[in-house]
């Protein structure tokens, strides 16, 4: 045995515990996994289990400060812009973006022509607008209200406590011919089959549900909702930053993953990047995007 395959044996080492999904509400002995925080590099524990019924990963229990693990660095809440729209902007679609941070997308949005943009995120320190186009409220999705022909969820489902009630408040705010577009990592994916725990997506504690289609199928259902079309789009970081947090390297330390990437030989990025590809048309990526619609 190589020492990749000895630390990918020791990264999959799983105990068998009982736990209750907390999606689909069965109790049964799961197989319960140790995850480190890596993005910090604090290398916290925190435990993960799979339910052996609707496949979720998901955190066994969500930290009480879970908003001290949102550092003011976090991609998402990036500096906020000073900027000026020129008219008034499509107001005809009325979008919203759920787990917005700062409103990266909306803006880019609002600078294509749209203006009738709405965001919410809990973890933002105060209330945001952009001119007359972007309102962000400090908040979630059930303090929203009115109706959007489209709601967004662009790497924030998978960070939320309460899927259902979530979903719930889609269908509500949803209109009828309206779509709501999740885009998330999904469980189980090649990444974790290669490498383990070290599946750079868990992205401990932040990441309480690592959904499965069964898991969004069944929260679908029981919230008036249907699945359109699923599409996978994951890429080569799936691979490359979980073979660095296999290596001990954190994600905030740059320098380090650039001079590690720098080091990989060609034809190792390009086993990476056929090995993505591959796993996408298999529906086996790390990452996919939902589009739901009213039942």
């Amino acid at each position: 045995m190589n020492e990749m395959e000895k630390k990918l044996d020791e990264a999959c080492n799983y105990r068998l515990e009982w736990s209750e999904c907390r999606i689909c509400g069965r109790r049964n002995r799961n197989r319960t996994y140790t995850v480190k925080e890596m993005m910090y590099g604090t290398r916290e524990e925190f435990e993960y289990f799979v339910c052996d019924r609707c496949k979720c990963m998901q955190i066994a229990n969500v930290p009480g400060n879970l908003g001290d693990y949102y550092r003011d660095d976090y991609y998402s809440f990036g500096k906020r812009e000073e900027t000026e729209f020129e008219g008034e902007g499509n107001t005809l679609v009325r979008i919203l973006d759920v787990g917005c941070g700062t409103g990266k997308w909306l803006l880019e949005l609002a600078h294509d022509g749209y203006g009738n943009l709405y965001g919410c995120d809990p973890f933002i320190d105060e209330d945001i607008s952009y001119g007359n186009r972007i309102f962000i409220k400090k908040g979630e999705i059930n303090e929203m209200d009115g109706q959007f022909d489209c709601i967004r969820f662009g790497d924030s489902f998978e960070h939320i406590a309460n899927p259902l009630e979530t979903l719930q408040y889609v269908k509500k705010l949803l209109t009828p011919g309206g779509r709501c577009q999740i885009r998330i990592p999904v469980f189980p994916n090649a990444a974790w089959s290669t490498f383990g725990v070290n599946w750079y997506q868990i992205d401990a504690p932040r990441h309480i549900f690592l959904h499965s289609k069964e898991s969004m199928a069944y929260l679908c259902e029981k919230s008036g909702l249907k699945i359109e079309d699923i599409t996978y789009d994951s890429d080569v970081s799936q691979f490359l930053i979980s073979y660095l947090y296999m290596e001990g390297l954190c994600l905030n330390k740059i320098q380090e993953l650039l001079d590690t990437v720098f080091c990989l030989n060609g034809n190792g990025l390009a086993a990476f990047e056929k090995a993505v590809k591959e796993s996408n048309e298999k529906g086996y990526g790390d990452h996919a995007v939902f589009t739901i619609i009213h039942a």
